[in-house]
């Protein structure tokens, strides 16, 4: 499914660094209500061209047919009930999820520590340099989380990406798609990430902060938030996001 499969999954990430471990993602909905989105328009307060959008399309069963950002698509294929491929559109496609910015410039190296529900509470992360590639300067991310389910967690099942990665094996060889569908299956969210803290090894000085607020519906899936970003200057960024669902 080449990488776009990736920033399909993206979409579904409001917190890029998050897991759900090696158990069967399935469970993960069971007992809880069903929403999926139809649309998440994230608006800086501070820079109209941070600006972000994402809208999903369903077909006539119920399965996702197209995702959209502000410049992009790309669109889902099926075989009976599953997902057999993604195309068009650029790679970075609705990638452009604002929470996703605090990580521009680290590369994920690996989770430290994991809570009871599953969650990593602790990541590694590099910096590489630009004329050799080797590490440069290496941090240590906390994520906190609240209790909801992660609103995308639906639609990733909609589009049939949820049993796509619960069919990979975490311990095979590491093929280049392979590498990156492991990669896929450890990050994928659980819960909803409110607060991520990143700090250098090193010094222990926090070089990025984000946190989020969410209001939540009768179904605890968000219908809107803000969203606070910080850097090691205390330069501030705000952001306000509003979520929009299939009816």
């Amino acid at each position: 499914m080449k990488n776009k499969f990736l920033s399909a999954l993206a979409v579904v990430s409001f917190f890029a660094f998050t897991s759900c471990s090696d158990d069967d993602s399935s469970d993960v909905l069971s007992g809880e209500t069903k929403r999926y989105i139809e649309s998440l328009e994230v608006t800086s307060n501070d820079d109209p061209t941070k600006n972000r959008s994402l809208h999903i399309t369903y077909d006539n069963e119920g399965r996702v047919n197209t995702a959209t950002d502000n410049t992009d698509a790309i669109s889902f294929s099926y075989d009976g009930n599953n997902l057999s491929n993604i195309t068009g559109g650029g790679e970075d496609v609705v990638m452009g999820n604002v929470m996703t910015t605090i990580y521009d410039g680290y590369e994920f190296g690996e989770v430290l520590i994991y809570d009871d529900a599953g969650n990593p509470i602790s990541l590694r992360l590099f910096k590489r340099n630009d004329w050799d590639n080797s590490i440069s300067a290496s941090y240590i991310a906390t994520v906190s989380y609240d209790s909801n389910i992660n609103p995308y967690f639906a639609t990733l099942e909609a589009a049939g990406i949820i049993e796509v990665l619960d069919n990979v094996d975490l311990n095979f060889s590491m093929t280049p798609d392979a590498e990156e569908l492991v990669k896929a299956k450890l990050l994928l969210p659980v819960n909803n990430g409110t607060k991520v803290v990143i700090r250098d090894e090193d010094t222990n000085e926090v070089t990025s902060e984000v946190t989020v607020v969410y209001q939540y519906n009768s179904d605890n899936y968000p219908d809107s938030a803000v969203i606070t970003e910080k850097d090691n200057n205390n330069f501030i960024n705000t952001f306000s996001a509003v979520y929009t669902y299939k009816q």
